[in-house]
């Protein structure tokens, strides 16, 4: 079988790809890239929640590249927080972390 190079780098493409995160929420799923406001409507408000506003220059305006960065802790669920992650009202990362004990 001849070499087909665009074979190949599909194959390697497809390993190399992260997978994007979800989380199930009772019946529902949340998925990265989600608006904040679909977050809320699936899971409902989370058990602590952290703002970063984004770093702005003396005349109010945030300074180029900054953003809204917000962390939303939900659980624990089986012994299991997930932290979300939103940067500008989208999420962008799901973690999983477990309960410590005593």
């Amino acid at each position: 079988m001849p070499w087909r190079p665009s074979l190949c780098l599909l194959v390697l493409l497809s390993v190399s790809l992260p997978a994007a995160a979800s989380m199930r929420c009772g019946s529902g799923l949340i998925n990265e890239g989600q608006s904040m406001q679909e977050v809320l409507a699936t899971c409902g408000p989370p058990v602590a929640r952290q703002v970063s506003p984004a770093v702005r220059g003396a005349n109010g305006v945030p300074l180029a590249g900054a953003a809204d960065v917000e962390r939303w802790l939900y659980g624990p669920t089986h012994g299991m927080y997930r932290i979300l992650r939103f940067i500008d009202g989208r999420l962008v990362q799901i973690e999983s972390q477990r309960e410590r004990g005593p």
